[in-house]
């Protein structure tokens, strides 16, 4: 598991590791889609219409894939966050430790894909996912795939907190903050 310092110690931030493994789709879709672009090209000739067909599809999954990821970078880009197991405790960038008691729940919210743990993906921005993290005392944190990548099994070590499930076709806080109905 990524972020281990020790025994029941883990410590997460932004790596490129976990960017990469994000942006990996949208990257070989990309040679893929330039390759088949080429491809066509030298087979059929230049058409205006083709071109214009590919670069509108290629931006409708370019665009919110690269939007998702500039706002991962943003919520996440000075974050540290450590998760002690054996003192049941979390860490957010070196503050005094909260312990697992104080938290109230861990709301996960992720594409079908990732909802119904498969890994066929056919959209780029399906890799992205997030977990908000509630306190009892009504604060919230927000911990992105770009710090974990597997957010549901690191979630899961965070013992005697209920974590919630959300289905969302785009998991977007920036979105989930506009449409919320709380």
């Amino acid at each position: 598991m990524d972020g281990i310092l020790g025994d029941n110690i883990m410590e997460y931030k932004i790596t490129f590791k976990n960017q990469f493994k994000t942006l990996e789709f949208l990257i070989y879709g990309s040679v893929l889609f330039c390759g088949l672009v080429y491809f066509l090209y030298q087979t059929e000739g230049f058409s205006w219409d083709l071109l214009k067909f590919f670069f509108i599809y290629y931006l409708i999954l370019f665009i919110p894939t690269i939007l998702l990821h500039c706002e991962y970078y943003l919520i996440n880009k000075n974050d540290i966050i450590i998760i002690n197991i054996y003192q049941k405790n979390i860490s957010f960038n070196f503050n005094p430790a909260i312990y697992f008691s104080e938290l109230e729940k861990i709301t996960l919210y992720m594409p079908p894909v990732w909802y119904r743990k498969s890994f066929i993906r056919f959209l780029p921005f399906e890799d992205y996912r997030y977990a908000t993290i509630k306190l009892k005392s009504g604060n919230q944190y927000i911990i992105t795939c770009l710090m974990m990548y597997d957010l549901e099994k690191v979630m899961s070590t965070i013992s005697g907190v209920s974590i919630e499930k959300k289905k969302r076709f785009i998991a977007s806080p920036l979105l989930e903050r506009l449409f919320s109905n709380e």
